[in-house]
């Protein structure tokens, strides 16, 4: 193998990996399972009465173990929410943060 072909090899590797990790369906935020962060995106549409497709998620946390925090952003304005879940993805709650 010359070198150039190893070079061709490598970067087409490279490649590969940077579309697979582009192309995930993963929503893991902040630690937080997949499950929890899309159970907690219909909890907020359900709750806050908006699409599902108005919320974002914004980032994650896990306080304490087996509970884990969710930041969203909700509608247009992006107002601030948050959802706790617990091990088993559960949500506690969904409410919105207060105006800083």
């Amino acid at each position: 193998m010359t070198m150039r072909s190893f070079n061709r090899l490598a970067w087409a590797v490279v490649a590969g990996v940077a579309v697979t990790a582009c192309s995930s369906t993963s929503l893991r935020v902040g630690g937080a399972p997949d499950a929890s962060v899309k159970n907690c995106v219909a909890a907020a549409a359900r709750e806050l009465r908006v699409p599902p497709g108005s919320i974002a998620v914004d980032s994650g946390s896990t306080p304490r173990d087996g509970v884990y925090t969710i930041n969203l952003k909700v509608g247009p304005q992006g107002r601030s929410a948050v959802c706790t879940t617990d091990e088993n993805s559960a949500v506690l709650g969904v409410v919105y943060k207060r105006p800083e």
